[in-house]
C-alpha cells in the first residue's frame, strides 16, 4: 500500500514537471493529500488508544506510527514547498 501512495507522489511530481498545470490546483491537490495522510494518522493513533491497554506497547506503536507518518508526509511537504516557490516567482513575473 505504501508503494501506491509513493506512486501518487511521483504522479503529482511528474505532472508538475511535464504538463505544468496551474500551480494553485497542484497546491490544492498536494494539500488534499496531506490532509488525507493526517486524517489516516489520527485514525491509527485513535485505534491504538482504544484497543491497547499495555502502556509500553502503546508508546512503542505510537512512535512507529509517528515515524511512518513523517516519512509519508515528507515528499508532499517538499513538493508543496517547491510549488510555493514557483507561485512566488510567478507572482513577481506578472
Amino acid at each position: 500500500m505504501v508503494h501506491l501512495k509513493h506512486n501518487k507522489y511521483n504522479e503529482l511530481h511528474r505532472k508538475d514537471c511535464e504538463t505544468s498545470p496551474s500551480v494553485d490546483s497542484m497546491m490544492r491537490e498536494v494539500l488534499h493529500m496531506l490532509g488525507n495522510i493526517d486524517f489516516e494518522h489520527e485514525v491509527e493513533l485513535d485505534k491504538v488508544e482504544r484497543n491497547l491497554t499495555d502502556q509500553e506497547l502503546k508508546s512503542s506503536i505510537r512512535k512507529k506510527i509517528e515515524t511512518a507518518h513523517r516519512e509519508r508526509r515528507e515528499p508532499y511537504v517538499e513538493l508543496l514547498a517547491q510549488l510555493r516557490q514557483r507561485q512566488h516567482r510567478l507572482a513577481y513575473q506578472a
